[in-house]
């Protein structure tokens, strides 16, 4: 990467019926030992570096947004709201695609990743026509395994990704660089019923232009049903920024 990756995006707009159960408030409003999860995740990019993170917001949106107004972070904060919440994720992503001038994180808010995850991704070596997928090649320690992104490798590349891939080497951590290629090629498979971040990532793989960097010796975890919200509690000081934030919100 010929620049420092500085900026991190974040779709935060879905429903997340499956954890929030019912409850009134955002998916990333969760806590989690009394710690929203998405603060958790604003919290390790910043200690990995990232001073601003652009978060896409949707259901409940205000809420969310008043909620990370009031909370010190370590990165400032921008909006972009989705008015299209019912569309895939990449449709969500693509309400972003002004803040992509530059490699940019793209990271779930819903993951929880260490700070040194996210570095070794900001540090990986990426050309302009490219962008980058952290994979975990350690499938048989994926806590659900069912619902995990699957990818297939050829080398150092993305060849194929999907839930229901049955021919697979490696799994999607939910963490990427991304430059404008990305979001161009998300557009591309942009429809009346949007698109996901997936269909985006088969674009450029079919370009071999996707690239991928392992990170299996790092952790990781998804956080999307209430037996994964009972594992991120068991394992939260290995999956969480322990720096003290810096207050910088705006």
């Amino acid at each position: 990467m010929s620049r420092a990756v500085k900026r991190a995006i974040i779709p935060a707009a879905g429903f997340g019926s499956r954890l929030v159960q019912g409850r009134p408030y955002p998916k990333p409003l969760v806590p989690l030992g009394g710690t929203p999860l998405i603060v958790h995740v604003l919290r390790s990019l910043g200690a990995a570096g990232i001073r601003e993170a652009v978060v896409i917001t949707g259901h409940l949106g205000d809420r969310l947004e008043a909620a990370l107004r009031s909370a010190p972070l370590g990165v400032a904060l921008r909006f972009v709201r989705n008015d299209e919440v019912h569309k895939p994720n990449g449709t969500s992503v693509l309400k972003a695609r002004a803040f992509v001038e530059a490699p940019t994180l793209l990271t779930m808010s819903d993951h929880l990743v260490p700070p040194r995850l996210y570095a070794r991704v900001m540090q990986t070596p990426l050309a302009p026509e490219e962008s980058l997928l952290a994979v975990d090649r350690r499938i048989a320690e994926c806590f659900d395994l069912d619902d995990a992104t699957k990818v297939k490798l050829g080398g150092p590349r993305v060849r194929a990704i999907g839930k229901e891939l049955s021919d697979y080497d490696a799994l999607d951590t939910g963490v990427f660089c991304v430059t404008p290629a990305f979001m161009e090629a998300l557009a591309a498979c942009e429809g009346p019923e949007g698109c996901s971040i997936s269909q985006g990532v088969e674009t450029l793989a079919a370009r071999n232009a996707m690239r991928t960097v392992d990170v299996s010796g790092l952790p990781w975890l998804d956080v999307d049903t209430p037996e994964a919200h009972a594992e991120a509690l068991r394992r939260l000081p290995e999956l969480t920024s322990e720096s003290a934030p810096r207050p910088s919100v705006r």
